[in-house]
């Protein structure tokens, strides 16, 4: 396999030294390599790709696999080296776990489109377009409202994890404990989505609404695969919701929404620099067209940098990808659905400051 080594030593060197100016701004660092470790050579990008699968646990199962990963991760450099050329990005790329895969890959592990906006139920409450007082900035992290970065694995069961998440948030508002909740459950359980081949979040809302309540995630840890439903762990209301309600598709709907709780929200989340993505306020190659919605994640705030608004948005992806699992994703543009139709499809449930009484509950309710 022939390599040119003057393009990878430059093309690395320009990635990572732009990301590297980037980490004093944003905290990001690609590998954790200092500017001294740039490599100028066939062997040194082996060594780079060899050091990152290291980072991620990433073993593969013959010589031809590897040599394959290895061209695909060559390919994923270059992309990344011409993207983050452009200084006027708002945003900027980098090797994090997806580097081995092809974008064709990424979005067939990870785009469902059954999360599909046209499936919200018929249930919902549906906010109208508003406007509010509200806080400049935001961030429900700093209010104990949001659990750690969560990963999906390879199971396309995104929705499951927006859906616990702002359960966990308005819980957490509403009774001041902050309780992780089971996306196992909905994937084994919530006969009305589909498990690892994606979901809605109105309709996992309406489920946890009809069942009276959702377990723990300790109690009914997740496994990334589609399973049987345990009925006795099913039984167990930890937390319970009133009703959802589906946000009006506006920039100003949904930032109003969000100042009062998390929100959950689907995006078209298959773009190749997004699948890269590793810090800035994200305005990149995903579609605005809601009916290309593929992927669902959590608004857990919002906030400004140097004039440019921007949604804070927790993803199910693990820590490695983005700036440790979160995403900036502008808002206030002159898109009718904003960046990646995040406008679109936002929802959030609706909880009392009344919680389930320990005589109502089946088992443990506190160990998380």
């Amino acid at each position: 396999m022939a390599y040119h080594s003057f393009w990878i030593g430059v093309s690395i060197f320009v990635v990572l030294f732009t990301v590297g100016l980037s980490a004093n701004t944003w905290s990001f660092s690609i590998l954790g390599y200092e500017p001294s470790d740039h490599p100028h050579s066939e062997d040194s990008l082996l060594r780079l790709f060899q050091a990152w699968q290291t980072r991620h646990g990433k073993l593969y199962n013959s010589l031809d696999e590897t040599a394959k990963r290895l061209n695909i991760f060559k390919r994923n450099v270059e992309y990344i080296h011409h993207h983050n050329r452009n200084t006027s990005a708002g945003h900027w790329l980098g090797l994090n776990k997806f580097a081995d895969l092809t974008n064709e890959e990424f979005k067939a592990l990870f785009s469902k489109k059954k999360t599909n906006p046209k499936r919200r139920s018929l249930g919902a409450m549906i906010k109208k377009a508003e406007s509010c007082k509200i806080p400049a900035s935001l961030d429900w992290r700093e209010k104990g409202a949001v659990t750690g970065v969560k990963d999906q694995g390879n199971c396309g069961s995104c929705w499951s994890f927006s859906t616990t998440g702002a359960i966990e948030g308005v819980n957490a508002i509403s009774t001041g404990k902050l309780v992780s909740l089971s996306e196992q459950e909905l994937v084994d359980c919530d006969s009305t989505n589909y498990g690892c081949d994606g979901g809605s979040m109105d309709y996992a809302f309406q489920w946890v609404i009809q069942n009276k309540g959702i377990d723990t995630e300790s109690s009914y840890p997740y496994t990334g695969t589609d399973g049987s439903c345990n009925i006795k762990k099913e039984a167990k209301k930890v937390v319970a919701i009133d009703s959802y309600t589906d946000v009006a598709e506006s920039d100003s709907a949904l930032l109003c929404a969000a100042a009062k709780q998390p929100i959950s929200v689907g995006i078209d989340g298959s773009a190749w620099d997004f699948q890269l993505y590793s810090g800035g306020i994200y305005d990149g190659d995903c579609s605005s067209d809601p009916n290309d919605i593929d992927h669902a994640v959590l608004i857990v705030g919002y906030a400004s940098q140097d004039g440019e608004d921007y949604w804070i948005v927790k993803n199910s992806w693990g820590t490695d990808w983005g700036i440790e699992g979160y995403s900036y994703i502008r808002r206030n543009t002159n898109k009718t659905y904003g960046v990646c139709a995040i406008n679109a499809m936002a929802s959030h449930p609706n909880k009392s400051a009344t919680v389930l009484r320990p005589s109502r509950l089946i088992g443990p309710t506190s160990k998380l």
